[in-house]
């Protein structure tokens, strides 16, 4: 398996390319900003792009969707609940509507999406192996904002919840670079993040202010 991190734009964003050099394809996660880079590096991994997954739907994440779907074809994924952010705001529109446990085939790889809302009503994280590719919902250290329309500081304590279940082991890929390194591990999270240690909604919610400045 191939994850690549490739840091684009201007607010530190990260999209990634999953790939299976057995078959020779691969998936683009979050698409933005430099379609054409994009495209040239799985070009260069001889690797066709047969998916788009967007882990959400604010546009610093999904800008390139149509440059790459008119080159590609390839089809786009994303949680059911995020289907009326990409069709009425940024088209083009998604393909094929995902749900909480639900399977993506990317040549020999399975990729699990894991619906963790907070960020957003459909905000989901993607489980490939033993990586994790988190979108906004959590960065190195910290997590996404509660704070925008859609958002929901409630969820985003249930979604940290059901992704502290992870093993400890598990690479996290975080939809920015916001932290002190790119990538982190669930069981750093738990030991590092201070949105993580709070044992009680409670808790968390007087944590997790609107003030946090991370997109």
């Amino acid at each position: 398996m191939i994850i690549k991190q490739i840091p684009v734009g201007t607010i530190a964003n990260f999209n990634y390319l999953i790939g299976d050099p057995d078959s020779g394809t691969a998936a683009l996660v979050d698409p933005a900003w430099e379609p054409e880079r994009l495209l040239a590096e799985a070009r260069e991994l001889g690797l066709s792009v047969t998916h788009i997954l967007l882990t959400h739907c604010h546009s610093d994440h999904v800008q390139a969707n149509g440059a790459i779907k008119e080159a590609t074809g390839a089809e786009i994924y994303v949680h059911r609940a995020e289907f009326p952010y990409l069709k009425h705001f940024l088209p083009p529109a998604g393909d094929v509507a995902m749900e909480d446990g639900g399977q993506v085939q990317v040549g020999g790889l399975t990729v699990r999406w894991l619906h963790t809302p907070g960020h957003s009503p459909g905000s989901s994280c993607l489980y490939v192996g033993d990586a994790l590719i988190a979108g906004d919902t959590l960065f190195v250290n910290s997590i996404g904002r509660t704070d925008f329309p859609g958002s929901d500081p409630e969820e985003m304590w249930e979604s940290i919840c059901k992704l502290k279940a992870l093993p400890d082991h598990v690479t996290v890929y975080p939809g920015h670079h916001y932290g002190p390194t790119p990538t982190t591990t669930i069981g750093d999270q738990k030991r590092a993040n201070p949105y993580w240690q709070p044992d009680t909604l409670e808790a968390f919610l007087a944590l997790a202010q609107p003030e946090n400045d991370e997109m």
